[in-house]
């Protein structure tokens, strides 16, 4: 079954805020056995620029906010259901539609799990469920739930996939005034861009929760996996490089001495990129802490990030740091946050081996296509490398209006500022590098019911 592509949910989105906002318990059937209950958010995004380079986007995601007001980057509506089979057996199912990375409204399964309760402290899950990488991963698109507009870029958009296909096992005990949870999880997990693939396989990760009496909550988490990422520019990228690789070792099998030594280092260079170029079950992690407070009228958090990858996929570490103070139903709240590259890989092809092996191509008789073709590896290459500098800083300021059981409006201003070739801003293809700072106006209305 094709599952539909809709184009207008944030109409949809608003319709739902004013028939459903008033019916913020949900539903729950007679015999207590079924629960239904849903969330979304209609925002509207608008920058002060209309620069191709700078649009506002989630990763990965195609066309943006600019100068024009976008409903796109933020709207999103979900349904999710639970039944009980048996006191300790249930079944839970989250639908979420959202602007996604195919640039349409497509319904996607976020959770569909089912739930044993082993013991009163130990539970176990088993199926899709949302990848527990966050602070807030099990809420991060619920805009209800949070002080902030969406949750800070340069920590959450480290890790392209929200969703893990797998199973957990959960154990809690009390000690004193603190709660402790402890989570052992696996699975797989996938995400499908515009232009390339991600997969990540054995996914192995462990975290700890510690709630503390006063309104305190701790968490530190690790995750270890294998990923595949791959693309047609990739694909040619690797298959060019390892072509331009043999062809420079046949040549310098026809010389001889220093000659001969020269050329077989250039082809060594083409075969590091044709490397790098491709990523395939490489090794890759990722570490999180983060404390999170909600006493008396204060309400906050900080979180700090750490990812790492064996491939042409930069490690980082990103962090962000909020806080906010109730006054009756207004929190006005301020925020900062920032992503920095941690190591970036640097282009193997000398401009020695690049010439080399175009007088190589030349005199061995190559077309005019070929030659092009030669000469884009490369280039190529690095602008596969300044793809991963993402590096950029985003300083927030906001308020939060509960206006209404289940229904909250928020305005959010942020100044984000690219550190590195484009930060996380959508960049068109063909356009130069990124290096300045935007504003960003939202305005939201966050629901649940």
């Amino acid at each position: 079954m094709t599952v539909p592509k809709l184009t207008h949910l944030p109409w949809a989105v608003a319709a739902s805020v004013v028939c459903l906002s008033a019916h913020a318990g949900g539903y729950t059937s007679t015999d207590g056995k079924f629960q239904l209950s849903g969330f979304g958010t209609l925002g509207a995004v608008v920058t002060d620029t209309d620069d191709e380079d700078v649009k506002f986007a989630y990763a990965g995601r195609p066309n943006g906010a600019a100068t024009k007001p976008s409903l796109d980057p933020d709207s999103k509506v979900a349904l999710q259901g639970t039944y009980k089979f048996t006191p300790t057996v249930s079944l839970t199912s989250q639908l979420l539609t959202k602007y996604g990375t195919d640039a349409s409204y497509t319904p996607n399964i976020e959770w569909a799990f089912a739930k044993w309760q082993v013991l009163p402290s130990v539970a176990v899950r088993i199926g899709r469920t949302g990848a527990p990488l966050f602070m807030i991963s099990d809420f991060r698109d619920v805009g209800y739930a949070n002080s902030f507009v969406r949750p800070p870029a340069e920590v959450y958009d480290q890790v392209p996939f929200s969703t893990v296909d797998g199973g957990d096992i959960t154990v809690q005990q009390a000690f004193g005034p603190v709660i402790l949870t402890g989570q052992l999880w696996s699975g797989t997990s996938s995400n499908l861009f515009p232009a390339a693939t991600l997969d990540v396989k054995k996914l192995l990760g462990m975290n700890l929760i510690a709630e503390i009496d006063g309104g305190f909550t701790l968490r530190v988490g690790h995750v270890a996996g294998k990923i595949n990422y791959s693309g047609p520019s990739l694909i040619a990228l690797s298959a060019g490089a390892s072509s331009a690789q043999g062809m420079l070792n046949q040549y310098a099998g026809t010389l001889s001495g220093g000659a001969a030594a020269a050329v077989a280092g250039y082809a060594n260079e083409y075969g590091a990129a044709s490397a790098l170029a491709t990523i395939n079950s490489v090794d890759a992690s990722f570490d999180g802490i983060g404390i999170s407070i909600d006493r008396d009228n204060w309400v906050g958090s900080l979180e700090f990030t750490k990812r790492k990858s064996d491939s042409l996929i930069a490690d980082s570490t990103g962090w962000y740091a909020n806080i906010g103070y109730r006054f009756g139903s207004l929190t006005p709240f301020i925020g900062v946050s920032k992503l920095k590259v941690d190591r970036l890989d640097v282009n193997p092809i000398s401009a020695a081996a690049d010439s080399t092996l175009a007088g190589v191509a030349s005199g061995g008789g190559a077309t005019s296509d070929q030659l092009a073709d030669l000469a884009a590896i490369r280039p190529g290459v690095s602008t596969a490398l300044q793809g991963q500098d993402i590096g950029q800083s985003t300083s927030s300021i906001g308020i939060r209006w509960d206006a209404h059981s289940g229904l909250a409006v928020k305005a959010q201003v942020d100044r984000i500022k690219s550190n590195g070739y484009a930060g996380l801003f959508n960049v068109s293809s063909g356009h130069a590098a990124v290096s300045k700072a935007i504003n960003v106006l939202t305005v939201s209305v966050d629901f649940v019911f």
